[in-house]
């Protein structure tokens, strides 16, 4: 089996504001892996260590203690960053020079000579619809605009890893949407995107995965699928042709059955209730689920009720 991308290891990370202060820990024994050819939302509240442990795990910082693997290697080796591309939440660029400049300039620091990069240029230009901007001046693009100018140099040399910190920070909601289509089509090729983000919404469509952190400490992590169904808190069954024997029954054994405007019953199987047994009996009597819906909690609910 293929090594995860990304890997911490008992990480923690102390900081001392002052000479004179004691350290303040950022981030406590934290042990989470990030498998390849995942989409994994990295998410908590501010303050939580997602910024400090983005730092450890491009080299910017190192840990006070455990271990920090990306691609197999030690963050502050060259190497592990070879098929890694980062996007910052707040991207610097040269405002003097202009959409095609900066990125001629990027891909100069990335590629080097060896290739023109102008077929590469174009192409990420087109992916964030700055293709009409080449001539604009990074000072006059709008906070939006350099984002999409930011996620254009993350893929300018297309590559395996991607970091990104919070990156729909700034866009409008075409941007979201972009970036959303973006991501979701890099996913789709296999690439593994590792990215933090407030915006919960953006997380529950676009991740297989989810590293939860609080307080610098690891609150959850896995499939977000699993993470959704702790959030379940009543299965809805709609069915037609329940006898009053039948509605006796089942509100015996647990469940609510109420009439619904339809003639028919609903009957909500609370969490922690079999519903295959709900669903067993109702075979055995010949009536069938019209319909079946889950009332769950937010993804927000369920995050913030770890904390």
């Amino acid at each position: 089996m293929a090594s995860p991308s990304i890997e911490f290891s008992h990480v923690y990370k102390e900081y001392r504001r002052h000479f004179w202060e004691r350290k303040v820990p950022a981030v406590v024994d934290c042990s989470f892996a990030v498998e390849r050819g995942t989409i994994t939302g990295f998410v908590g509240p501010n303050g939580a260590g997602k910024t400090t442990s983005i730092k450890m795990l491009l080299g910017l910082v190192r840990p006070t203690s455990g271990t920090v693997l990306v691609n197999g290697n030690d963050p502050r080796i060259p190497r592990s960053r070879t098929a890694l591309s980062f996007l910052s939440e707040r991207p610097y660029f040269y405002d003097h020079l202009t959409v095609w400049e900066t990125l001629c300039f990027s891909y100069g620091l990335t590629a080097g000579h060896v290739k023109s990069g102008e077929p590469d240029i174009r192409r990420v230009l087109e992916l964030v619809e700055l293709s009409a901007s080449l001539s604009t001046k990074v000072k006059d693009l709008s906070k939006g605009m350099q984002q999409r100018l930011s996620m254009a140099q993350a893929l300018l040399c297309d590559p395996d890893l991607f970091v990104l910190d919070e990156p729909m920070s700034g866009l409008d909601p075409l941007g979201r949407r972009l970036f959303r289509h973006i991501l979701l089509t890099l996913g789709k090729e296999g690439k593994t995107i590792f990215f933090s983000s407030h915006i919960l919404d953006d997380v529950e469509s676009l991740c297989s995965h989810v590293v939860v952190v609080s307080a610098g400490r690891l609150a959850y992590q896995g499939p977000l699928a699993d993470l959704l169904a702790e959030g379940v808190r009543v299965v809805e069954c709609e069915v037609a042709g329940l006898s009053e024997a039948d509605r006796d029954l089942l509100t015996a054994k647990g469940y609510t059955v109420t009439r619904n405007a339809n003639a028919g019953d609903v009957i909500s199987i609370p969490a922690g209730k079999d519903a295959v047994e709900c669903q067993r009996y109702l075979c055995e009597k010949g009536i069938f689920c019209e319909s079946v819906s889950k009332r769950s909690a937010s993804l927000e609910d369920i995050i913030y009720k770890r904390q």
